[in-house]
């Protein structure tokens, strides 16, 4: 995991009232005079959003929980290239979607799998396409395929658009940088059609996984694509962005920024909304490393690696963004790194797929691809808490989180933390110049301990959190033995 954490000195600590008696007055600095509303949508502590100040207390990017291989690309019609998954969750069924290929120069299959807990899947045996004498395969038709190559990066996704056509619930994107990227729309995910016999979008490279969804919080398409830093295939793989009302005009290409972080080379960008709170996108791109070897041609061939494809590596990086041309990269490190095996240590591998999925109450599950390049490429379920992928951390002794001013809204307060048996979350509200609100603050501030996922914050003496609509307000934190993932109004 890794780790940004801020210690202040004794004065600062005075400074900005931390370790001041609760009903001393205790002055904040105004960093966003302006109070940010955050109504009732979910906060996870995935950046710097809403935190003010923290002290003794670290901000870690946390490892998910490898669990085991969920699917073996083993048919002939699939093998070591097999790539691109994407995973939607529609109803109660799981739907993948992914490149099958078991050489460079085989022919590509979109091939389709199914599961109802996103653990156990099957490949369906639908009849629709065939492969050499074998009519029983998990394939796809793509209109348009044969003269436009669009299985090699097909990605769909379930339109939510109230506005969307009921024969058009699924939509998605294909293509490459000589056709350009053709739009696609299913009624049932299985039997798709081509939009236009024209591309809806040229103004990019395309040769990676470009991903397309319906933002519930800009009110339009988004489109996320490849471009390079320099004309062509020349330069550096990057990322654009472009928007759209209607998913066929688009508007001007807009190149992504990474706030000060160096430009880095994104084979990938796998960004989608976070299912519990839509307004955050989160990106898990591929970080792809040129010419760097950790095995030799000989080491490689010995374990089965393809066509010298360990001549780079390749890792996943954690971003997020709230719309707009910017990424945040608040957390510069890998976030899965390739690991002990040697075979993750070719390049492309430890892709994560594009669509995270809710596997029950309190446990998200991503999947990432291993042994690319290899005959036993598959993918492994990765698990983690619900809002886990970063928390803020106390040790043994206390620690505090002040958040940002923000509005106060809704009629109660809940909670993502977990703690030791002996640990504690103490909550209290300040106002907008730093003093502690009466009944919200001291002797009345709740003192919590136990681990959920979404747990009411109670107060003493018959208060409630409804008391505060409206009202510009900070939150104090004392965390000891702790660890705090997102806080929500409602």
């Amino acid at each position: 995991m890794q780790k940004r954490e801020l210690n202040l000195k004794p004065t600062q600590m005075t400074r900005f009232g931390i370790g001041l008696h609760p009903f001393a007055a205790s002055l904040y600095p105004m960093s966003n005079p302006t109070p940010l509303t955050i109504g009732t949508r979910r906060e996870p502590f995935f950046d710097g959003h809403l935190i003010e100040k923290l002290t003794r207390v670290s901000h870690e990017l946390i490892d998910p929980n490898p669990t085991s291989v969920v699917i073996p690309f083993d048919e002939p019609w699939e093998g070591a290239y097999s790539l691109y998954c994407t995973v939607i969750k529609d109803g109660n069924l799981f739907r993948m979607y992914y490149r099958g290929q078991s050489a460079i120069k085989h022919k590509e299959s979109l091939c389709y799998a199914e599961s109802h807990d996103g653990i156990n899947w099957v490949k369906p045996k639908l009849g629709l396409v065939p492969f050499k004498d074998r009519n029983d395969t998990n394939i796809l038709p793509i209109e348009g395929d044969q003269e436009l190559r669009l299985t090699h990066n097909f990605t769909p996704f379930l339109d939510r658009n109230p506005q969307a056509k009921p024969d058009e619930k699924f939509k998605a994107v294909a293509g490459n940088d000589k056709h350009g990227l053709y739009g696609f729309a299913s009624a049932d995910g299985i039997h798709w059609r081509l939009i236009k016999r024209e591309a809806i979008f040229r103004d990019g490279i395309f040769d990676s996984q470009n991903v397309p969804f319906w933002s519930e919080s800009e009110k339009c398409y988004v489109l996320y694509f490849r471009v390079w830093t320099g004309e062509g295939y020349h330069g550096l793989r990057t990322i654009a962005r472009v928007t759209s009302q209607d998913f066929i005009n688009w508007s001007q290409t807009e190149v992504m920024s990474f706030g000060d972080m160096p430009q880095e080379e994104y084979y990938t960008n796998v960004t989608e909304p976070y299912p519990l709170a839509p307004h955050i996108y989160i990106s898990m791109p591929s970080r792809f490393v040129q010419k760097r070897r950790w095995m030799n041609s000989k080491q490689a061939k010995a374990r089965g690696v393809l066509e010298d494809r360990e001549a780079d590596v390749s890792d996943t990086v954690f971003m997020t963004s709230r719309g707009g041309s910017a990424y945040d990269r608040y957390f510069p490190e890998a976030y899965i790194k390739p690991g002990i095996d040697p075979q993750d240590w070719v390049g492309r591998n430890n892709m994560v797929s594009l669509g995270l999925v809710q596997l029950d109450a309190t446990t998200l599950g991503l999947y990432r691809c291993r042994h690319y390049a290899s005959d036993s490429c598959h993918l492994n379920l990765h698990t983690l808490r619900v809002d886990g992928f970063a928390r803020l951390r106390a040790g043994y002794k206390k620690g505090k989180v002040l958040t940002k001013l923000f509005t106060a809204d809704g009629e109660q307060l809940f909670l993502n933390f977990a703690t030791s048996a002996v640990g504690t979350v103490r909550v209290e509200v300040l106002d907008a110049d730093g003093q502690t609100i009466e009944g919200f603050s001291g002797r009345a501030a709740p003192k919590l301990f136990g681990d959920s996922v979404h747990h009411p914050v109670k107060w003493s003496k018959n208060r409630s959190w409804s008391e505060l609509a409206g009202r510009p307000i900070r939150i104090r934190f004392t965390l000891s033995e702790a660890d705090l993932y997102a806080l929500q109004q409602q």
